[in-house]
């Protein structure tokens, strides 16, 4: 992604024309979100209000719930005791990161034993087999993600009829084009939409108003982003299609100094949308120069 922001995207921006780039859609990404977000400073609009009104929905939330996604353990009452941490904080749903073993699949049976009326969603991340699928689909599950691997949507249909839950495509689903796909095979019916995947906040506005005229649900996922990348996305999180409630969580969640002003939840749980110019958010120039890899400064010839 640096390489072809040095080199393709950001002088074609500077200069006016079409990088003609193919693909790179995290790179793209980041240079139009960070475009979208000057422009809208300069006008004093927040992102989270640009993209209900780029999408024609109606108004976004000042806060949204969240799901808290769980890792796999060795052991799996340690797993059942951070899942009671997390409803401790008062996440709404739990997200379960599994594979097809023994250890997983009795996980998720003890979770659903230990809280039966709680939302519990698993994440194959495309390592699911038949055998996996019939276990789980005992467990009145919210939605099961990626069971098969990203470009195998007939896989991931065959999973959807042995279910009695909906299917959600993550990795599967990164554009319009893949969204008809998943439709016509019947691979899923619930999106997880993150915007560096799609290339950018306004393709993922499109995709997820396509889906959900497809009676898709939709949800935003994370990617573990710093606070400048997950402050976009919950922009997106805010805006009403998203009927499920986001990976995204605050920003103690994943580091303990982020680069902009902490993400936080209110007293309900729920992540807070930041709502000033732009993202929302100011990133502190000294914790990025901190952590910098490289830097460049490129200029209109």
């Amino acid at each position: 992604a640096w390489l072809v922001l040095r080199d393709y995207l950001v002088p074609a921006l500077l200069s006016g024309r079409d990088a003609k780039v193919v693909g790179h859609p995290m790179a793209v990404a980041g240079l139009t979100s960070a475009v979208d977000d000057a422009n809208l400073r300069r006008l004093g609009v927040s992102m989270r209000d640009a993209l209900a009104e780029l999408g024609g929905f109606g108004t976004p939330r000042s806060a949204v719930e969240r799901c808290a996604v769980v890792g796999r353990r060795d052991r799996v009452d340690d797993l059942v005791g951070e899942v009671a941490e997390k409803l401790e904080a008062k996440v709404s749903a739990i997200k379960l990161k599994i594979g097809p073993t023994a250890e997983d699949l009795a996980a998720v049976g003890a979770v659903r034993a230990t809280w039966p009326d709680l939302s519990v969603a698993v994440d194959f991340n495309g390592t699911a087999d038949a055998d996996a699928i019939r276990s789980v689909a005992r467990h009145n599950l919210t939605y099961v993600e990626q069971p098969a691997r990203s470009r195998d949507m007939i896989g991931s249909a065959q999973f959807a009829k042995m279910l009695g839950c909906p299917v959600a495509l993550d990795e599967s689903i990164a554009g319009l084009d893949d969204l008809r796909v998943g439709e016509e095979l019947g691979a899923g019916s619930v999106l997880n939409v993150k915007p560096s995947r799609c290339g950018g906040l306004a393709p993922s506005v499109e995709l997820v108003g396509a889906a959900s005229s497809l009676g898709w649900k939709c949800f935003v996922g994370g990617m573990v982003e710093s606070g400048i990348g997950r402050s976009g996305a919950l922009a997106l999180a805010a805006q009403e299609l998203m009927e499920l409630p986001t990976d995204l969580g605050p920003s103690l969640d994943y580091v303990d100094v982020d680069l902009t002003v902490p993400i936080v939840t209110d007293t309900y749980g729920r992540v807070v949308i930041p709502d000033g110019p732009g993202i929302g958010v100011e990133p502190f120039s000294e914790r990025l120069a901190e952590r910098s890899v490289d830097s460049i400064e490129l200029t209109r010839q």
